[in-house]
């Protein structure tokens, strides 16, 4: 998915299917928010994304996102 594209969703809850068909759910972040700031995992890694409110919680790329639909 390009990065334009996901980057629509940010602060939205979504549904997201990732390359290995992993599916997560919650709010879409990007790493580097200022929010985040006392977290270094979440703020210091630049073009990453993750979702908060998700029992499987990592950080993905824009390219590993095959299918995303807001909830």
């Amino acid at each position: 998915m390009k990065r334009s594209e996901l980057e629509k969703y940010l602060g939205k809850n979504v549904r997201i299917t990732i390359f290995d068909n992993s599916i997560v759910k919650g709010e879409l972040h990007k790493t580097g928010e200022e929010m985040f700031k006392n977290d270094l995992s979440l703020y210091l890694p630049r073009n990453l994304y993750f979702v908060i409110n998700t029992e499987n919680s990592f950080l993905f790329r824009c390219s590993h996102v095959k299918k995303l639909e807001e909830v």
